[in-house]
């Protein structure tokens, strides 16, 4: 057997600002392991991924900011979900009652039984465990250097499951996650570059957000959601390069505009 992939990489910036952008859902790999427990349709593979969201985010480092992208698929473990082990008494109940039956995006059955404990331990210790370490690390040395610092999750949403969304929905759990002017420094650029705006609704902000922001310490934390429509083909999932670039422009924008804001 190889050697389990790396969980995720890393893009350094010439000189670290306080932004750290996170793309947790646009990898592709499933690793040997998973590959045991997890049958995962091609389709459903890409279908249920935020499709070239480390793309869309592709130049942030040129503002400054560290840009750490999930290498593997979200199904082997949602880096945006808190873990959730069985409990001992789901060990013990018969297969039948521990089925569970999941579609994806694409309409496709891709999990019909969870898969083991151990496997499930195995994926948040060598995985999930890591990738919010490097977060955290990097959130630390952002705020020893510049007093605040600042996380943008970045995803990207089907509008297939969605429909009549904006465009971009900043998400801030209630404004509990990031402070005003944070929040208003990326929706001044939004409305710049004539995208719709949303805020929390449908996306309120996932688990990375809860889980590193702490305002009262300094360390905000954001979810950006960019609608799929803006840059991809809605039958072959495609991206399109020109539109790509568009929104490159506007997320690297928005990372300067929050290192602005921060001073």
């Amino acid at each position: 057997m190889s050697a389990p992939p790396s969980p995720f990489r890393v893009h350094e910036p010439a000189t670290p600002g306080p932004v750290v952008v996170e793309v947790p859902h646009a990898g592709l790999v499933v690793d040997e392991l998973t590959a045991r427990f997890t049958r995962v349709p091609e389709r459903a593979l890409v279908a249920d991924a935020d499709i070239a969201a480390d793309a869309l985010f592709g130049d942030v480092a040129l503002e400054g900011a560290a840009l750490v992208v999930a290498t593997l698929s979200r199904f082997v473990i949602d880096l945006n979900t808190a873990p959730r082990v069985p409990t001992p008494y789901e060990d013990k109940l018969p297969y039948g009652l521990r089925e569970v039956r999941r579609r994806s995006a694409s309409g496709e059955q891709w999990l019909e039984s969870p898969p083991p404990r151990a496997e499930v331990e195995r994926r948040v210790r060598e995985v999930l465990e890591p990738y919010h370490a490097e977060i955290a690390a990097r959130l630390a040395g952002a705020r020893a250097r510049h007093g605040v610092a600042i996380l943008v999750s970045a995803h990207s949403y089907p509008d297939v499951m969605f429909p009549g969304v904006a465009d971009v929905v900043l998400g801030t759990r209630g404004g509990a996650s990031a402070a005003a002017w944070a929040r208003d420094a990326v929706a001044a650029v939004a409305r710049a570059h004539g995208l719709s705006l949303a805020l929390d609704d449908p996306f309120p902000g996932g688990h990375a957000v809860e889980r590193h922001a702490r305002r009262d310490e300094g360390v905000h934390a954001l979810q950006i959601e960019i609608a799929r429509r803006l840059y991809c083909d809605a039958r072959s999932l495609a991206p399109r390069p020109e539109d790509v670039a568009r929104l490159r422009d506007f997320t690297r924008s928005a990372v300067a505009a929050l290192t602005a804001a921060a001073r």
